[in-house]
């Protein structure tokens, strides 16, 4: 989930499944690297727009881009014709299509139009806020069908205890951080998006695949600016 050294690990079926717990903390990490960045970057008079683009870059630079990387994968699957298999073949591709592109575009522009207005405090609770909900809905991702055995996807298959677990932390972070209203709130968006691109997904591609649970992460944490970010604004 991100480029941070964990230190030595068989990243196989059991090391991932037993660390699944963890992915809201993992998104807590780096939705707070954000926020900080957002924070120090205002206090030396950065204004808002400046600050916001050096938060974002500060939680590309700890994940390497690995979600927006699957969500142009995805795009550009989707934005294809053809049967399931070939969508599959294009995610593969590590070439960036037109759909991608947008995608890219698309992913970077409203971050920034969504964020740049909130203050200190309300940019940090939307930031960490998206970042552990997105990263709580690959759980509920991994438990599909997985559309290609050869991506890391089927690496990931926790139980439903886990997925209990993970939701439970989850829920209380952002509870925490955003109180119970804006938790609510900002929960549902994630479930629903979630949901409906998952329903989509299944339909389209026949399951997941790395770069499906990376560009539905993406589209949650994007639709959660946008939901509390018009609550707090």
């Amino acid at each position: 989930l991100t480029r941070l050294p964990v230190g030595p690990a068989a990243f196989g079926d059991t090391g991932l499944v037993r660390s699944a717990t963890w992915f809201p903390i993992v998104g807590l990490v780096v939705g707070g690297s954000a926020a900080a960045t957002h924070a120090a970057a205002t206090e030396a008079g950065v204004a808002g727009a400046p600050a916001t683009v050096l938060a974002l870059v500060a939680a590309f630079a700890l994940t390497g881009g690995l979600h927006e990387d699957g969500l142009a994968d995805v795009a550009d699957a989707l934005g294809a014709h053809g049967a399931r298999k070939r969508r599959v073949e294009i995610m593969r591709d590590p070439r960036v299509g037109t759909f991608g592109a947008l995608a890219v575009a698309v992913m970077v522009v409203l971050p920034v139009v969504t964020l740049a207005p909130l203050t200190t405090g309300d940019f940090a609770a939307a930031v960490i806020c998206a970042h552990v909900l997105a990263r709580w809905t690959i759980l509920a991702q991994a438990r599909l069908p997985v559309a290609d055995p050869s991506s890391s996807a089927a690496l990931v298959r926790p139980g439903w205890l886990t997925v209990v677990a993970g939701t439970v932390t989850a829920l209380a972070i952002v509870a925490l951080v955003a109180g119970w209203e804006h938790a609510a709130v900002a929960a549902v968006t994630a479930a629903g998006v979630g949901a409906v691109a998952s329903a989509v997904l299944l339909r389209v591609v026949g399951g997941v695949t790395g770069d499906t649970l990376g560009a539905v992460t993406k589209l949650v944490e994007l639709a959660v600016y946008v939901a509390l970010a018009a609550r707090l604004a």
